[in-house]
């Protein structure tokens, strides 16, 4: 057996061992909780088909002739430990072929871990209804609130399927300060704020001019969760590569081409961000985003959310001519911006069971070479969901992405399909 076949079965024997041991403890749908309840783990498992395709016209022809077909299995183990009242970790460990797998090997890896200092356990920062958490790992870097997304095969927070092309959310190595109050006047209420630092990427650089990534939220929850309302701000520092790198090594901002989606075009690897509006590269970028949700009742919720992104530098193509991300072979300084919004809804037309979702979303390329015209990327998507048991959902959905010629879009034509995807979470 050569090295790679005992690396591979090493990985089949760790994944295992560490299967057995998590199923040894009690188990329900809301996941696994062993030593008194001191570390919780939760198994994801997704399955997706898909029969979608771009119209005439898209910068690759092949995506104009697409067939249906079955996607990648995806699947995700989480394990979240309580080490006492200061310390706590989480780690999620998955095969996410739609964000990092762009080959055909079956590969483990770490998507998400962090260490939790809650300094509100010391007794000098302690204060009551407030809790404040230093955190250092890999984190998550957003300006999004209250949302539910897909991440691999952790879907189920996600009324559709697929997610929206203007979610600016991605995984790197920083830090991040956590802090909330629930004032004693209100108990229903809630005020919070973050903020973090980040490198611009989800492994390691030292080189020059790599720069950093900095961001936070600040924002307020009532009523139980019965609505919320948030602002949020990111700033990347990463033009300073520009004078010393190629172009294929430049690290950018990465949330800000958004994270994998569940769309897989035939001319884009599985974990391509070719649906994601493009327009920005993120060197020295600015994002502002408004965050809402409201639930008038156990059936009904609806989320909000809109904003401004703006950067100094631009795509361009191999002649130096102005592009998005997915025709890129070169950076230029010049003024980029477009505006986003985005409205959701769901309703359970049977409690707990099954329900029916729609969203809509767009960005505007306000850019000043766009000249206000035709630069409209917008995805309409509608879709049901099913409960078969608890843990268990059944989804379909359908999208249309509309890509005006100097919107932000990717695949260069308006495309649309359908979707199927089912799910566990365990």
């Amino acid at each position: 057996m050569n090295n790679v076949s005992c690396i591979k079965a090493a990985h089949y024997v760790g994944l295992v061992a560490v299967l057995g041991w998590v199923y040894s403890g009690s188990s329900d749908a809301a996941g696994i909780e062993l030593f008194d309840g001191k570390v919780k783990s939760n198994l994801y498992l997704a399955q997706g088909f898909q029969h979608i395709q771009a119209d005439d016209g898209a910068f690759i022809n092949q995506n104009t002739q697409m067939e249906s077909g079955f996607q990648r299995f995806r699947f995700n183990l989480d394990v979240a430990v309580k080490v006492n009242d200061i310390v706590s970790a989480y780690i999620d460990l998955g095969e996410e072929p739609n964000d990092f797998g762009s080959d055909d090997q079956f590969e483990i890896s770490q998507d998400l871990a962090y260490i939790d200092i809650a300094l509100d356990g010391f007794e000098q920062w302690h204060y009551d209804q407030t809790k404040l958490v230093v955190r250092a790992g890999n984190i998550v870097s957003t300006v999004f609130d209250f949302r539910g997304y897909s991440d691999g095969a952790a879907v189920q927070t996600n009324p559709l399927i697929g997610n929206s092309p203007i979610d600016f959310v991605t995984a790197e190595s920083g830090a991040q300060v956590l802090w909330s109050h629930t004032p004693a006047s209100t108990a229903t209420a809630t005020v919070y704020a973050d903020a973090g630092i980040t490198i611009p990427t989800f492994f390691e650089d030292y080189g020059p001019g790599r720069g950093y990534n900095y961001f936070g939220k600040v924002g307020v929850t009532g009523s139980e969760d019965g609505w919320g309302l948030s602002v949020a701000a990111f700033m990347s520092d990463q033009a300073d590569q520009f004078n010393h790198r190629e172009f294929d090594d430049i690290q950018t901002a990465g949330l800000i081409q958004g994270d994998g989606d569940n769309y897989n075009f035939a001319g884009s690897g599985s974990n391509a961000r070719d649906t994601h509006a493009g327009l920005l590269p993120g060197l020295d970028a600015r994002i502002y985003q408004l965050n809402a949700f409201y639930r008038p009742n156990q059936a009904t919720l609806l989320r909000a959310w809109a904003g401004r992104a703006s950067d100094e530098y631009r795509f361009a193509d191999a002649n130096n001519e102005l592009t998005v991300a997915s025709q890129a072979r070169n950076f230029i300084r010049q003024d980029g911006s477009m505006q986003f919004y985005a409205l959701e809804g769901s309703y359970y037309i049977v409690p707990s069971r099954f329900y029916l979702a729609a969203r809509y979303s767009a960005a505007d390329n306000t850019s000043s070479d766009a000249a206000g015209s035709d630069t409209l990327l917008s995805r309409s998507q509608v879709g049901l969901g099913w409960f078969i048991t608890t843990g268990t959902l059944l989804k379909a959905e359908y999208v249309y992405q509309l890509e005006e010629v100097n919107s932000p879009g990717q695949i260069g034509a308006d495309w649309q399909g359908v979707s199927v995807e089912l799910s566990l979470k365990y």
